[in-house]
């Protein structure tokens, strides 16, 4: 798809959480050889895990973010993840009309053996749905496979072979909420330009952002039913560029058939220190409500917020200049947590590169509500000025923020009037290391989601 994506748990959905207290990560330097293993995807543990972990399904917390087991030392975990918890990890299994499927509970994907103009890859959600085919005339055909893509992640996919040239392969895998879309550039694209055509149901194209397309309903108060993001690129040794950007250049009045425009940021990709193979991600998702992580950037202006996208840019060196980004967990108002049995609360988010030097990153508590999809540089929330905690960050890895003090605090006050420190209010991060630039997954896209865990005594 490339440039020229309180409901009961059920306990086949049992969690795939905690893989780091058995499985320790492995972390990637350069282009990836092996896969990760990390805790910030919304799939659940198998029955196996489960076991031997001595882990038990533990009952009184159901909401569709949300996990919980209980421990031998009969400690409950609970795990409040940004993204909605799939019920699977999306293999692509062949169909009994001989195309080929993604599994999951969310959102119906179909791939073709040969994608062509007459033969689109399929997202679809009810009468919501989202048709990928070429930009060009052309049968592209197919292998099954699994693939170790951009972030480390082991992905079954359907590659398309020569899909943008010959030795360019699309390698198509299904998320959640959709399809993700990567390809690899062996050696420097002759051009920067790349497009596919996307047919929709009637809706209204949202540009006003530059993260990402929308596409929304025509009522009064519209609602999102797809999402464009911006392709994200990164070469062979880690080094990332997020300077580039999709737009709609064309729609066929008669079949509703937009043309979409993937650029790839010229500098990046012609610079002598970046090293080839170059990958470039992106997903086209129909949409499915998050958790809100808002990003405030300090040179977007009047933009349009940053609810939408895949990725936090943290850091004064950024190309939106200083970037913070408020989070908080809405959930924590269906559930009943007791305050005096929290042990411990933590924010865990994933790292997505290596970068050249140690980066402080600080959770901060804020002192005011704040809109998910409007808060800008200039209309910040107000916060304390002292970080509750901080963690270092340089390794491609997960890390966590321990904000206990803050969440005990948050819990109490679940009942009282407008007070200083709130589920709404909650906590935002930054960088506290000056020349910085780091980028973090937000939970859009279906591949990571930073989560919220929180340990209770018996």
């Amino acid at each position: 798809m490339f440039l020229k994506g309180e409901l009961k748990m059920k306990k086949a959905r049992l969690f795939k959480l905690l893989m780091a207290i058995s499985i320790p990560l492995v972390f990637l330097a350069g282009c990836a050889v092996e896969p990760i293993e990390t805790n910030a995807v919304a799939y659940p543990f198998m029955e196996d895990q489960l076991k031997a972990q001595n882990l038990s399904e533990a009952t009184g917390f159901y909401a569709e973010n949300t996990v919980a087991y209980r421990n031998a030392s009969n400690e409950t975990t609970v795990r409040i993840y940004s993204a909605p918890i799939e019920d699977s990890e999306n293999a692509i299994t062949q169909n009994t009309d001989g195309g080929y499927i993604g599994d999951g509970k969310f959102i119906k994907k179909s791939l073709p053996e040969a994608w062509s103009s007459k033969n689109p890859i399929c997202i679809k959600d009810g009468t919501n749905f989202a048709e990928i085919t070429p930009a060009q005339i052309g049968e592209y055909n197919f292998e099954q496979k699994s693939f170790v893509n951009m972030f480390g992640q082991s992905r079954d996919a359907m590659i398309y072979e020569d899909a943008f040239g010959k030795g360019t392969d699309l390698n198509c895998s299904v998320t959640s909420f959709g399809v993700n879309m990567e390809i690899v550039f062996p050696k420097r694209p002759e051009q920067n330009t790349y497009q596919i055509k996307l047919k929709l149901p009637e809706l209204i194209p949202d540009t006003g952002s530059p993260d990402y397309i929308l596409f929304k309903t025509a009522l009064e108060k519209s609602e999102v039913r797809t999402v464009l993001e911006n392709p994200l690129a990164a070469d062979k040794n880690g080094k990332w560029s997020y300077a580039n950007s999709v737009k709609l250049v064309d729609k066929d009045s008669a079949s509703g058939v937009y043309t979409v425009e993937y650029t790839i940021d010229e500098t990046f990709i012609s610079s002598e220190s970046t090293k080839y193979p170059v990958k470039v991600n992106q997903s086209i998702n129909l949409y499915k409500s998050k958790q809100p992580d808002t990003s405030a950037y300090e040179n977007t202006g009047e933009e349009a917020g940053h609810y939408l996208s895949p990725y936090m840019l943290l850091g004064d060196s950024t190309i939106k200049g200083e970037g913070w980004t408020f989070v908080r967990y809405e959930t924590l108002d269906l559930l009943n947590i007791p305050a005096e049995k929290i042990i411990s609360a933590k924010y865990v988010f994933r790292n997505l590169f290596d970068v050249s030097k140690e980066v402080t990153i600080g959770a901060y508590a804020v002192t005011n509500d704040w809109c998910s999809m409007n808060t800008r540089w200039f209309n910040r929330p107000t916060y304390d000025e002292q970080p509750i905690s901080q963690v270092v960050v340089q390794k491609a890895a997960d890390y966590s923020l321990d904000i206990t003090s803050l969440f005990k605090e948050m819990i109490k006050n679940k009942w009282r009037e407008e007070p200083k420190y709130s589920i709404r209010n909650s906590f935002m991060i930054k960088s506290d290391t000056k020349d910085s630039n780091i980028i973090f997954s937000s939970g859009d896209g279906g591949l990571f989601s930073p989560y919220l865990e929180v340990v209770l005594a018996e």
